[in-house]
C-alpha cells in the first residue's frame, strides 16, 4: 500500500554543517554516539542495583535513557519519512513496516525465544501472560490490574511504546498534508501535561502508570517528530547554526542531569507541587533533549559533537538495541552485591550483543535497504 502525499515544497538541501555532513542522506550525525550514551544511562541504572547502590538518582538515569531513545527514535522515523515524500512524491507505509520489521523482530523474537527456553528449565521465573504480552508489544499497559512485572521482559514496555507509536504516526503523516503534520506533531508534543491529567481523573485504574503508556508518554516521541520537521526547515536550520552550541549543550546537560533530578527528589509525596511536577516535567524534558539533538545535528561544532562521532562511540551506539535487550539478562538485581562483578557482567554484555549485531540482526539490516525507497547516498 502507497499512500500518496501532497508536494507542498522542492526537495531541500540536507541540513548539516560541512563539518559534519554525513555520508547518507537516510544518516544523522550524532544520533549514534546519542545512543551510546543513552545505553550508557540504562546499564548504570542497572548495574547499580546488581551493586546495591541504586537509588533515586540512579532509576532517573536510566528514565533519562529511555527518553533519549524516544526522541531519537521520533526524530530519526520523521527525518526519514520527510526524506521519502521530498524524494519520491509518497510514503509506502508497506515498505516502511517491513523495514521497521527487519530491523526490530529478527532479534526481539531471539531474545523472547532465549526467555522462553530459560523458563522451561526453571532457570527463570516468570509467567506465560507476561511473554504474550511482550510479544505483542502490550507490554506497557497493566493487565488486569497487575503492574509488577517479571525483570528479564520488564524492560520491553519502552518496545511496546515504540510499536505503538510506529502503528500511529507514520500512517497520519502519509494521509495528511506536510503543513497539517507538523501542525499535528506540534500539538501532539506539547499535548502531554493535558493527557497525563485526562488518564488521573478519567482512567483512576491507570494511576501511577503514566511514565510508560502510550496516550501519556506519547509527547515525548512527537517532539523528536517535531525536530525532525525543524531540521527540514531552511529558516529553522539557519536560526540553529547561530546558537553557540557548547553554552546551550552544557545548560541542557545541567538540567537533565542536575536540575532536573534534584527537584524529583525534592519534591516528593502527594502535594500540588509533585502533581504539577509530574504532568509537565516530561514534556519539558523532551523539549530540551530535542534542542539537544537539533543542536548536535544541524549545529556549530562542539565538545558533544566531536566525541559524538567518534567511530568507537557510534559502534556502541549501532549495537544499543541488542545491548538493550541482553543486559537485561547479565544486570539482574540479586541479593548479594556485587561490585566486582560488574568486571564480568559489562563485557559479556558487549560480546553478546555484538555477536546479536553482526551474525543477526546484520543480515536483516542488509536485506531491509532492498525496501528503501530513498538512495543511500
Amino acid at each position: 500500500m502507497t499512500s500518496t502525499v501532497e508536494q507542498t515544497r522542492p526537495r531541500t538541501h540536507l541540513p548539516f554543517p560541512q563539518s559534519t555532513q554525513p555520508s547518507s542522506r537516510n544518516h544523522l550525525p550524532s544520533l549514534d554516539g546519542l545512543r551510546a550514551f543513552s545505553i550508557l544511562l540504562v546499564i548504570i541504572c542497572h548495574g547499580a542495583g546488581v551493586c546495591g547502590h541504586q537509588s533515586d538518582l540512579t532509576d532517573y538515569w536510566g528514565y533519562l535513557g529511555v527518553s533519549i531513545f524516544f526522541v531519537i527514535s521520533g526524530t530519526l522515523i520523521t527525518w526519514l519519512l520527510i526524506r521519502e515524500e521530498e524524494e519520491t512524491g509518497s510514503v509506502s507505509l508497506r515498505s516502511f513496516y517491513i523495514r521497521r520489521a527487519l530491523r526490530i523482530l529478527p532479534v526481539f523474537w531471539l531474545f523472547i525465544l532465549c526467555v522462553i527456553m530459560l523458563k522451561s528449565i526453571h532457570a527463570v521465573t516468570i509467567s506465560s501472560m507476561d511473554i504474550l504480552r511482550a510479544f505483542t508489544f502490550t507490554h506497557n499497559y497493566p493487565f488486569r490490574g497487575h503492574e509488577d512485572y517479571a525483570w528479564w521482559l520488564h524492560h520491553t514496555w519502552s518496545l511496546s511504546l515504540e510499536e505503538q507509536f510506529y502503528l500511529v504516526w507514520p500512517g497520519l503523516f502519509a494521509l495528511l498534508a506536510k503543513r497539517k503534520s507538523v501542525y499535528l506533531a506540534m500539538i501532539m508534543a506539547l499535548s502531554g501535561p493535558t493527557l497525563r491529567v485526562a488518564n488521573y481523573y478519567l482512567l483512576p485504574s491507570l494511576r501511577g502508570q503514566e511514565w510508560q503508556m502510550f496516550h501519556t508518554r506519547i509527547d515525548v516521541l512527537m517532539m523528536g517528530c517535531l525536530a525532525a520537521f525543524l531540521l527540514d526547515s531552511p529558516s529553522w536550520r539557519k536560526r540553529i547554526q547561530n546558537v553557540p552550541a557548547n553554552p546551550v549543550l552544557l545548560a541542557s546537560s545541567i538540567f537533565l542531569l542536575g536540575i532536573e533530578p534534584y527537584v524529583v527528589g525534592h519534591y516528593t509525596g502527594h502535594t500540588l507541587a509533585r502533581a504539577a511536577f509530574s504532568m509537565t516535567v516530561p514534556t519539558i524534558e523532551a523539549g530540551v533533549i530535542a534542542f539537544a539533538i537539533l543542536i548536535l545535528v544541524a549545529g556549530k561544532a562542539s565538545m558533544a559533537s566531536t566525541v559524538f562521532n567518534q567511530p568507537a562511540v557510534m559502534h556502541v551506539g549501532r549495537i544499543s538495541y541488542g545491548m538493550y535487550l541482553w543486559q537485561q539478562f547479565f544486570l539482574y538485581p540479586s541479593s548479594v552485591s556485587s561490585l566486582r562483578s560488574l568486571l564480568w557482567r559489562v563485557p559479556a554484555i558487549y560480546l553478546a550483543s555484538l555477536c546479536s549485531f553482526n551474525f543477526l540482526e546484520k543480515p536483516f539490516l542488509n536485506l531491509r535497504r532492498k525496501f528503501r525507497r530513498v538512495p543511500a547516498g
